[in-house]
């Protein structure tokens, strides 16, 4: 069996600042009547869909039921799938990158976005859902990153161990110490080296790019 390696999506495979911006704030004017600046909405992406959502209502100076911060989220997956997705671009050079990875390795796909939203932004950014051999977002494990539960759902479809995480955030590389799993980071997200230094990754790459060659090395140390 090949080695799985799991891959974070929003700034780690695609680019979709725009996308998500325009959702949450759609979301926010529907149900709370307030928009937030892209600027605090781009800083708090990687963390928990949840936790962003109480964030932006509480940097508003508002407060919200549970139900209402229940249908923002909905409306925010909705406005993406239904209409913004197509704002989504894949990172320069990625597609020809994984389609590298998978001749060697299983590649999975787990996002803090629902299933249908990773799905919705793989179509915008023109990057073939067949290229994975999986693909888990926070809406089909009880935790999201950085709790383990999205790598270890992957596993358990997989009926394998992942051998490596990557991802730009640091809820990415703590997801993956907490599932015992080697902890790749990349800087195409927002987290700045040193943020990501702190969580003591295994290695910090440009971008998943530079992943292959760097896998590649890994491989030849191992089996001298």
């Amino acid at each position: 069996m090949k080695p799985l390696l799991c891959l974070d999506l929003d700034n780690t495979l695609v680019y979709s600042e725009e996308a998500n911006v325009k959702g949450y704030n759609d979301a926010l004017k529907k149900v709370l009547n307030i928009i937030q600046k892209p600027s605090l909405i781009i800083k708090l992406m990687g963390r928990p869909h949840e936790e962003i959502v109480k964030m932006l209502i509480k940097k508003a100076n508002k407060t919200a039921t549970k139900e209402q911060i229940k249908e923002i989220m909905y409306l925010h997956d909705k406005f993406i799938i239904n209409k913004y997705y197509k704002l989504t671009k894949a990172i320069p050079g990625i597609k020809k990158t994984l389609k590298e990875l998978k001749k060697k390795y299983y590649i999975a796909v787990i996002s803090n976005a629902s299933h249908k939203n990773i799905i919705a932004n793989l179509k915008g950014a023109k990057i073939s859902k067949n290229l994975f051999k999986a693909i888990v977002g926070y809406d089909q494990v009880k935790h999201s990153k950085p709790a383990p539960d999205l790598i270890l759902k992957v596993d358990k479809i997989l009926k394998t161990k992942a051998s490596y995480m990557i991802g730009d955030s640091v809820y990415d590389i703590k997801a993956a110490k907490r599932a015992k799993v080697k902890a790749i980071a990349v800087l195409t997200g927002h987290y700045s080296k040193a943020s990501l230094l702190k969580e003591k990754p295994l290695i910090i790459l440009k971008s998943v790019n530079k992943l292959p060659k760097f896998l590649e090395k890994e491989e030849k140390c191992h089996t001298i």
